[in-house]
C-alpha cells in the first residue's frame, strides 16, 4: 500500500514538473513570437532599402559610364581635327614662304625710281589685218599705297598714200571696238570719209582714231542726232578700253584703227595722269 501510494506521488510530481516545464515553453514561445515577427519585418525593409539603393547605384554607373564614352569619343574627334588642322597650318605656312619668294622676286623686278612712279616696262606693237595689234606691261615702283587711275593714248606719226611728198602727219589712235558706228543718213558724211577727206585737204594736222581733225569739207551737213549718239557711246567705250587702274601693275592689249590711207611708221605709247604724260615709249613700225 505504501509503495502504491509512493509511486503515485512520484507520478504526480512528475506530472507538475513536466506541465510546469510544458507551461514555461509556451510561456517562452508566446513572449518570443512577437519579437521574431518584428525582426523579420525590419530585416525585410532594411533589405528592400539595399535593394533600392544598389539600383541607383547602377544607375548612377550607366550614366557615368555614358558620360566618360561620351568624353571619349569627344576627346579622340578633337584630337583628329586638331591633327588636321596642323596638316593644314603646316600646309599654308609652306604656301606663305613660297608667296613670300615670289613677292621678293617680283619686288625685285619693280623699276628703280620714286614710290609710285609708273613706267612702261614692255610694249609690243605690230601690223595686223585690222589696224595694229598692241600689247603693253605697265609697273610702279615701289610698293605703291593707293591704285594709279589713268589711261593710255597711242599717237602714230606716218604719211598719207598716195600724196607724194606730203609732209609727216601725226594721229592719235583710238581701239578697234567690235561694233563699228551706225550708217549715215543720206546728206551726212561718215567717219571714214570724213577722215579719208580731212587727210586729203589737211596734211599735218591731229586725228583721234579713225576721224582726222582738219576742215570739213564744204557741202556737208551738220551729224543728226542719231549719229552723235552713236559717236558719244563709242567715244565711251573707246576710253573705257584705254582706261588704267591698278596698284602694282597691268597689262593690256587689244587693236588700233587706222584711218584708211593713212601708213604709220612710228607709234608712241604715253601714260597719261589726266593731261599730264607720266610716261612714253616710241615704237617703230
Amino acid at each position: 500500500m505504501v509503495k502504491v501510494v509512493g509511486r503515485a506521488y512520484a507520478w504526480v510530481i512528475c506530472g507538475g514538473l513536466s506541465l510546469f516545464v510544458l507551461g514555461g515553453l509556451l510561456v517562452a514561445g508566446m513572449l518570443q513570437g512577437p519579437s521574431t515577427s518584428a525582426q523579420q519585418l525590419r530585416l525585410r525593409t532594411e533589405r528592400a532599402a539595399l535593394q533600392q539603393e544598389r539600383s541607383e547605384l547602377e544607375t548612377e554607373r550607366t550614366q557615368a559610364t555614358s558620360q566618360f564614352n561620351q568624353a571619349q569619343r569627344a576627346l579622340l574627334t578633337e584630337r583628329a581635327t586638331r591633327l588636321e588642322l596642323e596638316k593644314i597650318l603646316a600646309s599654308l605656312q609652306l604656301e606663305l614662304g613660297r608667296t613670300q619668294d615670289q613677292l621678293a622676286f617680283f619686288e625685285d623686278l619693280l623699276p628703280p625710281g620714286p614710290r609710285g612712279a609708273v613706267d612702261i616696262r614692255a610694249v609690243d606693237v605690230r601690223p595686223h589685218a585690222e589696224g595694229l595689234h598692241y600689247r603693253v606691261l605697265l609697273m610702279r615702283s615701289g610698293k605703291a599705297t593707293r591704285h594709279f587711275v589713268g589711261a593710255l593714248q597711242f599717237v602714230a606719226k606716218g604719211y598719207c598714200l598716195g600724196d607724194g611728198e606730203a609732209p609727216e602727219q601725226t594721229i592719235i589712235l583710238q581701239p578697234l571696238l567690235a561694233k563699228p558706228l551706225q550708217a549715215v543718213p543720206e546728206g551726212g558724211v561718215s567717219q571714214s570719209q570724213h577722215a579719208q577727206t580731212s587727210l586729203a585737204q589737211s596734211p599735218g594736222t591731229q586725228a583721234t582714231g579713225t576721224q582726222v581733225q582738219g576742215t570739213r569739207p564744204q557741202g556737208t551737213q551738220p551729224q543728226g542726232t542719231q549719229l552723235q549718239q552713236a559717236e558719244l557711246q563709242q567715244t565711251e567705250a573707246q576710253q573705257a578700253a584705254l582706261r588704267l587702274d591698278f596698284a602694282q601693275f597691268q597689262r593690256g592689249q587689244g587693236l588700233l584703227a587706222i584711218p584708211p590711207g593713212f601708213a604709220p611708221k612710228t607709234v608712241t605709247v604715253r601714260v597719261l595722269d589726266g593731261d599730264i604724260v607720266l610716261a612714253s615709249k616710241v615704237v617703230a613700225l
